[in-house]
């Protein structure tokens, strides 16, 4: 990526091959365009639904297509985003009326939830209606049809890329960005981690431990309000990843943001994971889990938990919450200590995940840092323990190249995995590899 004079680099970039040692190759094995002409009458259309469906549609098939069909195989595939599909494909994007294409069949949400639940004799009609169903967020929608495939795939902005390309009336570039070299350094890393490899890894690392972050996201159904789905991330010290979509239910509870699985479920969520484990170290289950939540979890899925471990498998469920009710000073100018931790008692604690660090001789941030609440819910882990995990699961972020990440990867995504769960109707169930959400 050439450096831009009026952009100044934090750190020299030194190049992909240099950094990884490993080769690029400057020809695609394989390229797919999009016919300009055919996005321009998609991209424009009035509807935000059928907009965003029918531009994922233009992205998705062909690449769905190659995959199944096609050689070769594609380790990473890389979706260039032109601007306007970036801007007018997101939940709050407006065309106005002069530039809009009204589709052939223009409906309200609210005429589409009508003809849901009473379908039209035209089916035209059906169709569009069917397309509010799915999430009006191009990056979401195209990832969650994806998974079907196992496609992986590296989304990047125009813009991001070609800077040069969109300067404004005073010649400056569009929109802001990191200087060129942490733009390299941050995008890198993450192709370099989603074509298969790590790129670093933890020096202390524990061995027969399992992570497991729980995500719930409600459902687009706005005719069952409590309908939302769960889905587990499972991580190891070492970065490796694999997400499982559970059940779709009413697990959302009258407070806003809390979630329950049924005994049931919390049992299948555990055993799936213990299963992958297993698939991953010649068939030895894992000697501790450790499942992290925002919600505080319930009787019945402590129950749950326990009974989807094996025999000799010790089960600990951690809160993990980011209040913003507490901060902490120290004197002279530098912010408090990344990895200080001020225990209440024995099972409560506030974890500073970031903050000042001494190797680093600053603290990477600008606000005034904001501890994590701890809270072991049940579990006979030593509180010293999860902290360590903690702090040590925030560094294991390869979607970009920082030195920690402030949440532990097992909820840093939980948001993000969660509008791809739910982004379309029928998200594959299959446990796929982390990188397949980034």
């Amino acid at each position: 990526m050439p450096a831009d004079p009026k952009v100044g680099s934090s750190v020299t970039y030194p190049g992909f091959e240099a950094v990884f040692r490993t080769a690029w190759d400057d020809v695609p094995r394989v390229k797919i365009e999009v016919d300009p002409d055919e996005l321009n009458s998609k991209v424009k259309l009035t509807d935000p639904h059928q907009r965003v469906y029918d531009t994922v549609e233009l992205f998705s098939k062909p690449l769905i297509r190659w995959v199944e069909e096609e050689d070769p195989k594609v380790a990473l595939w890389f979706v260039v985003v032109p601007e306007e599909v970036w801007k007018l494909c997101r939940p709050r994007s407006t065309i106005s009326k002069a530039e809009g294409i009204v589709p052939k069949v223009s409906l309200s949400h609210s005429k589409a939830i009508e003809l849901w639940e009473e379908p039209d004799f035209f089916d035209d009609a059906n169709v569009a209606a069917e397309k509010h169903l799915f999430e009006n967020h191009f990056h979401n929608q195209l990832k969650a049809k994806l998974l079907g495939c196992e496609a992986i795939t590296q989304l990047v902005r125009q813009t991001t890329i070609a800077p040069h390309e969109y300067l404004n009336s005073k010649g400056e570039r569009s929109r802001k960005m990191q200087d060129d070299a942490t733009v390299a350094w941050n995008l890198t890393t993450g192709i370099y981690y989603k074509a298969g490899e790590k790129p670093w890894t933890l020096a202390d690392i524990r061995d027969g431990v399992c992570y497991i972050g729980l995500v719930f996201k409600r459902t687009n159904n706005p005719l069952e309000a409590k309908e939302a789905c769960c889905g587990a991330q499972m991580f190891l010290h070492t970065g490796e990843g694999i997400v499982f979509k559970g059940a779709v239910g009413q697990w959302a509870s009258d407070k806003y943001g809390e979630y329950h699985l049924s005994e049931e479920k919390a049992e299948d969520i555990v055993r799936r994971c213990v299963e992958a484990y297993k698939n991953l170290h010649n068939k030895q289950p894992p000697r501790e889990v450790f499942i992290h939540g925002r919600t505080r979890f319930n009787w019945d899925e402590i129950k749950g938990f326990r009974k989807g471990a094996p025999d000799g498998t010790s089960v600990t469920g951690i809160q993990i919450l980011r209040p913003n009710d507490l901060k902490l000073f120290r004197e002279g100018r530098k912010a408090v200590m990344r990895g200080l931790a001020l225990k209440v008692d024995q099972r409560n604690a506030f974890v500073w995940s970031a903050g000042y660090v001494p190797h680093l001789l600053t603290y990477p941030g600008r606000e005034v840092p904001t501890p994590l609440k701890v809270k072991i819910v049940f579990g006979d882990t030593k509180l010293e323990q999860v902290i360590a995990d903690i702090l040590a699961l925030t560094k294991v972020n390869f979607n970009t190249c920082i030195f920690n990440d402030g949440l532990p990867v097992t909820l840093r995504f939980a948001d993000d995995i969660g509008e791809i769960l739910t982004a379309i109707p029928d998200v594959t169930s299959k446990p796929l590899p982390f990188r397949h959400y980034l």
